[in-house]
């Protein structure tokens, strides 16, 4: 297994744990952000960053195709639960 593929799928795991905690954090009055999935994203992005790197040092500056179709699909989810967490309820 090549090492960008774990670090990838460290960063779909956290950005799947969102679904399953969460810590909401008033930040007016009845409203509330997700500050628990805000900081696993965080560091989902940051995983997601480094598997990049790693995938495009190991093949001569160029990802496999399969990489970037999971790694731009690993974005968008992590986009999209960012927003979710983000959005005041």
């Amino acid at each position: 297994m090549p090492p960008s593929l774990l670090q990838l799928l460290i960063a779909l795991a956290l950005a799947g744990l969102t679904f399953l905690v969460s810590y909401p954090l008033a930040v007016g009055e009845g409203r509330s952000v997700d500050a628990l999935d805000a900081f696993l994203l965080v560091f989902a992005l940051v995983n997601l960053r480094v598997s990049w790197s790693a995938a495009n040092a190991a093949n001569g500056g160029r990802a496999p195709a399969w990489f970037v179709l999971a790694g731009l699909g690993t974005a968008a989810l992590i986009t999209w639960a960012m927003v979710r967490a983000l959005a005041p309820r």
